[in-house]
C-alpha cells in the first residue's frame, strides 16, 4: 500500500462515562416518570429531555447511561434498570442511607471509575492529576478532561469525598450525599427571597448557608438550566449571580 493510500484511524479514548452519575440520575428519573418500563428508542429519550436524537453529546448520554447500569439495549430497543428503579426508590424514600448506597453501587457499575476510586488514597487527586493518569491509561486529552470532570461530580453524588477532597474511609459513617431536586418543580429562588438569617462570622468574612446549592430550572421546549449555588456565599456574591442573570436578559 502507497503511502498515499494509507488511512490515519482517529484515536478512541478507553470506554468511560462521559456524564456524571448526578446527571445521569435526574435524566432517569425523568425518563422513570414519563416512560417508565416501557421499551423507548434514542429518538424517545431525546424527545423526553428536549435535545437531538442524533447529536453526538446524546449518543455519549446514553453510552454513560448504560455504563452505570440505569439503562439496558437489548433487540428492541432501550429500558431502565432494575439498578435504575432501586436509585429512584431510595431518593423518593428520603432515607440518606439507601440512597448513598445506591449512588455508590451505580458510580462503581463503570470498570474505570471503580478502578480508580478504588486506588485513591486518603485524596482525590487533583483535576491536572487524574486528567493526566486517564491520558496514561490511554484517554485522549479531550476525554480525559471530560472523563475526569465525570468522576469528580459522581464521586461527590455518591457522599464518598468531602469540601476538601478528602475519600471517606468508613463507609458505614458517610456525610449526606448531594442533594438532587426535581427539574419539575424547581424554580430559582428570587434574591429578595433568599433567606439570609443564617450568616455566621469567619475569618472577618459573612458566609450565607442556603438550603438548596442546586437548582433545575425548566425552560422551553424541555430545556433545563442548572444553577449551581458555591458553599459559604455572601450576600455580595448572591448578588452578583443575579446581575449576571439580569445582564442575560437584557442582552
Amino acid at each position: 500500500m502507497s503511502p498515499a493510500a494509507t488511512v490515519t484511524r482517529k484515536r478512541r479514548s478507553p470506554l468511560a462515562p462521559a456524564y456524571s452519575a448526578e446527571h445521569c440520575f435526574e435524566v432517569t428519573a425523568r425518563l422513570h416518570a414519563k416512560i417508565s418500563n416501557r421499551v423507548f428508542d434514542q429518538a424517545e429519550l431525546a424527545s423526553v429531555l428536549g435535545i437531538s436524537p442524533g447529536a453526538s453529546t446524546t449518543d455519549r448520554l446514553v453510552s454513560s447511561l448504560r455504563q452505570f447500569g440505569l439503562v439496558d439495549k437489548g433487540d428492541h430497543g432501550l429500558t431502565l434498570t432494575e439498578r435504575a428503579s432501586v436509585l429512584v426508590a431510595a431518593k423518593s424514600s428520603n432515607d440518606p442511607s439507601a440512597f448513598r448506597v445506591a449512588a455508590l453501587e451505580t458510580v462503581d457499575s463503570s470498570p474505570v471509575f471503580k478502578e480508580l476510586r478504588e486506588s485513591f488514597g486518603a485524596k482525590l487527586p487533583p483535576s491536572d492529576a487524574l486528567v493526566s493518569r486517564l491520558e496514561k491509561s490511554g484517554f485522549t486529552t479531550r476525554s480525559a478532561k471530560q472523563t475526569a470532570s465525570a468522576l469528580r461530580d459522581s464521586l461527590r453524588f455518591a457522599g464518598v469525598v468531602d469540601d476538601d477532597d478528602n475519600i471517606i474511609g468508613d463507609l458505614d459513617n458517610l456525610p449526606e450525599p448531594v442533594a438532587v431536586t426535581s427539574s419539575e418543580d424547581s424554580e430559582i429562588t428570587p434574591i429578595d427571597q433568599v433567606d439570609f438569617s443564617a450568616i455566621v462570622a469567619s475569618e472577618g468574612q459573612v458566609e450565607v448557608n442556603l438550603s438548596h446549592p442546586r437548582i433545575d430550572v425548566p425552560l422551553e421546549g424541555g430545556r433545563v438550566a442548572t444553577v449551581l449555588y458555591p458553599p459559604r456565599l455572601s450576600r455580595a456574591d448572591v448578588e452578583k449571580v443575579y446581575a449576571v442573570l439580569d445582564a442575560l436578559i437584557q442582552s
